[in-house]
């Protein structure tokens, strides 16, 4: 395996890693956000294009990786037996009700939480976003959720409904809501607001990206204002946990304006009837957002926190520095921080092994006309690279191999599938079989031509993200592929990735802890938002169909390890790595309580110990 120190280019990234892009994951109520750096609180009923901005750190000495193997292994054991992993058959009449007092008020209220973020949110339009830091916005001032994972167990639990019940079929499901909730107007947040939402959210004309997902409801009533009955037709495993998909908007302000158009509705980038934790006090887009506490929320009224302010900085060495410096209560540490930030008298740095895995991927474009459609062509830049390489020493430590689809911390993982290992000369053969050979220094096809490839990535303010694009330009190189870089601000990046018109990019997703949630990113429904390659394959979405339509776990795994080893032939991404989580938060910051879930299932609770001076 070649060092990174082969290369001058590799090592002027190096020399920059230092800015890398790493995310201060705070917390959160429904969401976990590289901006505002929410953390882990609870599944999310589909994937989430995570921007890369999560990157990790080095463990200093091997009884530290022990460690983290043995935390591993605590959240796989925990995930295996959760409702959240394993859909299991409803018993007949099953009844789930919540005795938490939810209007008891907190008590350590004052002060302001200050982040802080390299890129910004694109909007707060819930239903028109796929990316982590929109949604990180959203569920400050949006709450979802008619229930919520256990911090502890990742079982089910009443959330904004005080109780649910499944019928003796397991095709009817009716949840009762808690009858003193309101939007931040005072108007009462009623079963309505959930079918009117519902109801603009089904229209196919309102592009949802996730719209094919829901297809298995086939009826969500509002009962009266305080029952919702939502019904499907035939049984479908993972239904208790995606049945819940609904963030409801306020339908007496929202039905006023037309849906999907900014200039004519001002709630997509101002929203000014919430229901989460805060409120839109002030968005200039790129510098900040201001958000205040919200005194009409439903639990357990407004967050401690008077104010949640986030600062839009241009890089995140500017934002390790203000945290370093007390000007921040969270901020991003590279690896070659990461020791110092653990010495500093005025943060604690936390982490965590994530229950829903992030993993980092290249995207390989799979329309016709481009080379990438050719699966040799698949086969031989998978071969080319040294993906250890990138996990080792680009993640230092804080990342493992990923083969496939779903990692070790998956219950349906499969560690029987190719994986590529680092081989130029299987790389070389694999590019002859789709038509190309080394001319001197030059892959060159048929016509003499040179293989030229476009690999893009954001948000350009990444050096993490640039270390990683740098190292694969010089792996291809080095078996004579001209790679061209295409840096993007993180709103460019997406919307460029989903014209199509590029060959490699480089992703990171959010996954999702039940698996049958993420086959939307494999489905030809999901093209472009979700399935930006446009991977198409009939015989991987009947096997997640199959996986749906039975409770028998064995069933299930051996349909989901089906769908891993094509995934893995076929290598429509090349499988990079998933990664550890962690967080820097000021010690002025208390009431942090780690879980599976992260910091962030909390956050409404953290307090601020002292007044700034």
């Amino acid at each position: 395996m070649r060092s990174l120190a082969q290369s001058k280019r590799l090592l002027l990234a190096v020399t920059v890693l230092v800015l890398a892009l790493v995310a201060a994951q705070c917390g959160g109520v429904a969401t976990e956000e590289p901006a505002p750096q929410q953390a882990d609180t609870q599944e999310e009923t589909q994937p989430v294009e995570q921007e890369p901005a999560a990157e990790t750190e080095p463990e200093a000495e091997a009884a530290a990786a022990e460690t983290d193997d043995d935390d591993q292994k605590i959240v796989k054991e925990v995930v295996e037996e959760s409702q959240a992993a394993q859909a299991t058959q409803f018993e007949g009449g099953i009844t789930v009700e919540s005795d938490e007092d939810v209007s008891t008020l907190r008590s350590n209220r004052g002060g302001e939480y200050r982040d802080i973020s390299s890129s910004d949110a694109v909007s707060f339009h819930v239903y028109q976003t796929t990316d982590t830091g929109s949604s990180g916005y959203q569920s400050l001032v949006y709450t979802g959720g008619l229930h919520r994972l256990d911090e502890n167990t990742l079982e089910y639990i009443p959330n904004m409904a005080e109780s649910y019940s499944i019928s003796e079929d397991g095709l009817t499901f009716l949840f009762n809501l808690r009858q003193d909730m309101k939007w931040s107007d005072g108007t009462p947040l009623t079963a309505h607001d959930f079918k009117w939402t519902y109801d603009q959210v089904m229209k196919p004309e309102n592009g949802y990206p996730y719209l094919s997902q829901f297809d298995f409801v086939t009826s969500y009533e509002a009962l009266d204002d305080y029952t919702l009955e939502i019904k499907i037709d035939e049984v479908y495993a993972p239904a208790l946990g995606q049945i819940d998909f609904i963030t409801p908007l306020p339908k007496h302000v929202w039905e006023q304006y037309p849906w999907n158009d900014p200039e004519d509705n001002p709630e997509i980038n101002s929203p000014s009837v919430v229901s989460g934790p805060y409120k839109l006090a002030e968005w200039k887009r790129d510098q900040f957002a201001i958000f205040e506490a919200n005194e009409n929320y439903w639990y357990h009224g407004a967050p401690n926190f008077n104010r949640y302010s986030i600062e839009i900085v241009p890089d995140n060495d500017i934002g390790y520095q203000k945290m370093k410096a007390g000007e921040t209560d969270t901020g991003p540490i590279t690896p070659e921080n990461l020791e110092e930030a653990r010495q500093l008298d005025n943060v604690t740095v936390y982490e965590w092994w994530p229950a829903a895995a992030r993993w980092a991927y290249v995207g390989l474009n799979m329309r016709e006309g481009y080379p990438t459609h050719d699966i040799n062509v698949r086969h031989g830049l998978n071969y080319a690279l040294d993906k250890e390489l990138l996990t080792d020493e680009v993640m230092l430590g804080q990342a493992k191999r990923l083969c496939s689809a779903y990692p070790e911390t998956s219950w349906v993982y499969n560690p029987d599938v190719p994986c590529y290992a680092y081989d130029p000369d299987k790389a070389q053969e694999a590019f002859a079989e789709a038509g190309y050979t080394l001319e001197g220094d030059k892959l060159v096809d048929e016509n003499g031509e040179q293989l030229k490839l476009t690999l893009l990535y954001g948000p350009n303010t990444s050096q993490t993200l640039e270390l990683m694009a740098v190292t694969i330009q010089d792996y291809l190189a080095d078996i004579g592929i001209e790679l061209e870089i295409q840096a993007l601000e993180w709103a460019s990046f997406l919307e460029t990735k989903n014209t199509g018109e590029w060959d490699m990019y480089l992703g990171l997703w959010r996954a999702t802890i039940e698996p049958h949630a993420m086959f939307l990113i494999w489905s030809e429904e999901g093209i472009p938002d979700l399935n930006s390659i446009a991977y198409v394959n009939e015989e991987v979405e009947g096997l997640f169909e199959e996986a749906g339509k039975t409770y028998d776990t064995e069933v299930r795994k051996e349909k989901y390890q089906e769908v891993q080893r094509i995934l893995a032939e076929e290598a429509p991404y090349i499988f990079l790595f998933y990664q550890k989580s962690w967080s820097g938060q000021s010690n002025r910051i208390q009431g942090i309580e780690p879980t599976t879930l992260g910091i962030g299932w909390n956050q409404e609770d953290w307090y601020v110990q002292e007044p700034l001076e």
